[in-house]
């Protein structure tokens, strides 16, 4: 080997020596963590960074304000400020920073952020920020007011065999029977309620043959069904039964029947037809809303009685409902393809009706009276960024933080009901949430998977983490504001919570705010399920997609006060709200029947009803709610002990109807009363205002049903 050979050799190997040296000494800082939980009241917080190869170096340390934190100096201690090393600093740095104990009631977590920027000397490592969360400690649960409680009676799975879902349940006064839906098994369970503490199965009705079944109503002794088409894309039907499950009729709505409801009158039935499309979105049939007239009793019923409403005159000005605030989710469907009409509430007088297109975060108004599309009206967004809207968005962080985040959520209501104030109809709603998910289109994503627009969200690093935001379920469907690929706004669906809104100035009156988030996090009784799904018991596993999930909503009247009740779909339980003032709402309670300890009890609930005490055998007043996942009907005993006779209303007297049976001439009321009087079949006979008597000398002999204008149900039987 020559000496010139040699000497390149040994200069090629110093030069990488000196350079692996030089790379090895390289000196670096960064956070010893990237997520950080404190309290309040813990005084001093160390936050550790890590220091490599010390050396004579600085970086600035930088205190992070809007929109990177929601906290401020007002809750700790901090300042921008430069960090200066030396050889001889120590590889692991403390920063202590003060946080401040106020009295205060704040949102129930706030963060700050820190980051490590301007470097001299150094390298910044991988953990360059952090983000730093503060829990009030003046935040509780919500306190229940306790006017009434709902006492938990007990359970029964009407499949005997937990093999079966339980979706929708109805009550009639006169069978005294439950009427329960299984759209799994396609069944309709008919229930013995004659002792409310120890129901039976009457019977099982098989609906594959009439093509499935999504819903269940009952009035004055007819049982209504809505059943999609065994291919969903296709019309489905309404079917209609006695109590015993005799078959009466069936006719033809709109595609997907998912929602069905009679008027108070007892006059027409309607039903919600979703008209989802097919999976691969090669079929997308029009959201529709049937009404069907039965004032002609069932047995003449015929298709010429079915009204189907579509939004189709809409397609025209389809940018003017957008701009207003109404989403289209499918760009390439008509508006009425897109529109997924839910659910159904009716007026008191069976004048008006409302119906929730939940995807579309919309509200149709109807005209009972001509049976046409009067209105349609946004719903408008939830500021999750505002103290008391938090939310739990992350499912892998290991804590509790309902915080604020720069996102909007739709309301995107399941359940909708409505009361009236001083003349004015409200509307409640569930605000369940629902994306639209196919095989060829899904609107469904995450914070982390989309590009963040850098001056709308210069904190895009932070919010994509998987502990801070990243995980949280958004929509890709809006945000997008511009022709680039990165999104300016964020949007949810599903807003945690029930809102109440005015229908006449149609604006938001209510809303519950993140209610349902602190009662289930920080009441000891079912915090250890917090966010769980109904499926296990996994804590947080909800926390990013729609938390607790408010499903079903059912309105009642006790003692002259107008209370809410609300199922939580994923975590359990029924809410309660006294919203008799819409200004001035009140918690009441809370109930779960659930397993905690174990996964168990009653999971999934969606349909809720409210059995008055006038229309039960025992004289009290009953809520019952139908558990899709344990497939079983939970019921609990609404407690009024509470309530005061000094401040409310006394409740409507018992109804009674005398003699009973009777022969054909007069019977007679136990007070004044509005009536109406229906034969078996459903049609209307008779009806009067403040009545004492009925003359039936006119009527065929046969069962007949009276209704008061409270609600109240008898049956008579004329001889």
């Amino acid at each position: 080997m020559s000496k010139i050979y040699f000497f390149l050799i040994k200069s090629i190997t110093f030069v990488i020596l000196t350079l692996a040296i030089s790379v090895q000494a390289q000196t670096q800082i960064a956070f010893a963590s990237t997520f950080i939980v404190t309290n309040e009241n813990q005084g001093n917080l160390n936050v550790t960074l890590n220091l490599t190869n010390p050396s004579t170096s600085s970086v600035q340390l930088v205190v992070k304000g809007a929109p990177f934190s929601t906290a401020n100096s007002s809750d700790f201690t901090l300042s921008t400020q430069t960090l200066n090393f030396s050889a001889a600093s120590s590889t692991t740095q403390t920063i202590t920073i003060p946080i401040i104990d106020d009295a205060i009631v704040e949102q129930h977590a706030e963060y700050f952020v820190l980051t490590l920027e301007n470097p001299t000397g150094l390298t910044v490592g991988t953990n360059g920020y952090t983000t730093i969360y503060i829990k009030d400690n003046e935040t509780t649960a919500p306190i229940a007011n306790n006017n009434i409680t709902l006492d938990y009676v007990g359970s029964f799975d009407p499949s005997g065999s937990s093999s079966s879902t339980c979706e929708i349940v109805a009550h009639d006064p006169i069978s005294q029977r439950l009427f329960t839906i299984s759209s799994v098994t396609k069944k309709l369970d008919i229930i013995n309620f004659s002792n409310p503490t120890n129901l039976s199965l009457v019977n099982s009705i098989d609906m594959t043959p009439y093509g499935g079944i999504t819903s269940v109503a009952v009035k004055n002794g007819i049982v209504a069904i809505a059943s999609p088409n065994a291919n969903e894309q296709l019309n489905g039907s309404v079917v209609f039964f006695d109590t015993n499950g005799i078959f009466l009729k069936q006719v033809t709505v709109g595609a997907l029947p998912d929602m069905i409801t009679f008027t108070p009158d007892g006059n027409k039935v309607m039903t919600a037809n979703e008209g989802q499309p097919s999976n691969d979105y090669t079929v997308d049939p029009e959201g529709t809303i049937s009404i069907i007239d039965i004032t002609g009793g069932i047995p003449s019923l015929s298709q010429a009685n079915v009204t189907t409403l579509d939004f189709t005159a809409y397609n025209s000005t389809e940018s003017t409902l957008i701009a207003s605030g109404i989403r289209k989710v499918k760009s390439s469907s008509t508006l009425s393809q897109d529109f997924e009409p839910e659910y159904i509430t009716i007026s008191s007088d069976s004048q008006k009706a409302w119906v929730s297109i939940q995807e579309n975060n919309a509200i149709a108004e109807i005209n009972l009276n001509t049976n046409t599309i009067t209105d349609i009206w946004p719903l408008g967004t939830k500021d999750v960024s505002i103290p008391g809207n938090g939310m739990d968005i992350s499912d892998n962080n290991n804590q509790t933080l309902i915080a604020n985040w720069p996102i909007k959520a739709y309301y995107t209501p399941d359940g909708v009901a409505n009361y009236i104030v001083d003349g004015t109809n409200y509307l409640v709603t569930a605000n369940e949430g629902d994306e639209k998910e196919y095989t060829a289109f899904t609107e469904r994503t995450t914070i982390s998977a989309v590009a963040l627009d850098a001056t709308s969200f210069p904190n895009s690093t932070m919010l994509k983490a998987n502990n801070n935001a990243g995980r949280m379920r958004i929509t890709n469907a809006n945000g997008n504001t511009d022709a680039d690929a990165a999104y300016e706004e964020l949007y949810c669906l599903g807003t945690r919570s029930f809102s109440i809104f005015n229908t006449q100035t149609k604006t938001l009156v209510y809303d519950s705010g993140d209610d349902f988030e602190r009662y289930t996090a920080l009441n000891t009784s079912i915090s250890n399920l917090f966010n769980a799904d109904h499926s296990d018991n996994v804590k947080k596993g909800r926390s990013r997609a729609k938390g607790p999930e408010p499903e079903g909503i059912t309105l009642a009247e006790l003692n002259g006060n107008t209370f809410a009740f609300i199922t939580l779909e994923r975590v359990g339980g029924v809410m309660v709200y006294d919203i008799t003032n819409p200004n001035d709402v009140k918690f009441v309670d809370y109930k779960n029947s659930r397993n905690v300890s174990a996964y168990g009890g009653d999971n999934g609930p969606e349909g809720v009803i409210f059995i008055k005490a006038e229309n039960t055998t025992t004289g009290k007043n009953y809520v019952a709610v139908a558990n899709e996942i344990s497939g079983t009907i939970s019921l609990f005993e609404v407690n009024t002990t509470n309530l005061s006779n000094n401040t409310f209303n006394i409740e409507p007297k018992t109804f009674v109807i005398f003699p009973n049976p009777s022969q054909k001439g007069i019977v007679y009321f136990n007070r004044i009363a509005d009536y109406k009087m229906y034969d078996f079949t459903g049609k209307l006979i008779k009806s009067d205002k403040n009545a004492l008597t009925i003359n039936t000398s006119q009527l065929n002999s046969g069962i007949y049903l009276v209704e008061t204008s409270e609600g109240v149900i008898k049956k008579v039987i004329i001889d």
